[in-house]
């Protein structure tokens, strides 16, 4: 049977609900543990440099916003930027020993905070809470580009709001 548009909404919610109390425990760790964007990064080039372009693709994020953020690293000494040896007008970023050790730290700290979290949880629940969550991400990542409802273009705030109301929900 199909999901329905009541079980997709249950859904939608329940994940905007995780991303808004992982933003906020995170606001709050601040100063103990990196961003996200940044953390990804280092996570991102830990084995392999990769060129700039190539890292904001993986981290499914604009150039402008990982050219800053590896700018921030590297005046922290995480990264380094080293000539790409295929081409001279590209540079490949790479991890710095500092940033290995910071990455670790960082690693430890998230797991610590996790386990923390969640006393109550066994081995077994986290395991089919990674199933069910990769198996939305890749479900969602290999989903077509084009959307089953036209809908207006939508910029933000009340006027979003305002017109998706208006917008009719896909005939079954």
């Amino acid at each position: 049977m199909a999901l329905s548009e009541r079980r997709a909404a249950a859904l939608v919610g329940a994940l905007h609900s995780v991303i808004r109390t992982t933003r906020y425990v995170a606001a709050k760790d601040h100063g103990h543990t990196m961003t996200g964007t940044l953390a990804g990064i280092l996570k991102a080039v830990e084995t392999d440099d990769l060129r700039l372009g190539d890292l904001a693709g993986q981290l499914m994020v604009a150039p402008s916003v990982a050219s800053r953020a590896v700018a921030a690293l590297e005046a922290d000494g995480l990264v380094l930027r080293r000539p790409d040896p295929e081409d001279a007008r590209a540079c490949r970023i790479g991890i710095t020993d500092l940033g290995r050790a910071r990455l670790g730290e960082h690693k430890r700290y998230l797991l610590q905070r996790v386990v923390a979290a969640l006393p109550d949880w066994d081995d077994d629940e986290a395991a089919l809470a990674v199933q069910v969550l990769s198996r939305l991400e890749l479900s969602l990542a290999s989903s077509p580009l084009t959307h089953p409802v036209p809908t207006a273009k939508v910029l933000a705030g009340a006027t979003a709001l305002t017109l998706l109301d208006q917008t009719e929900p896909a005939t079954a």
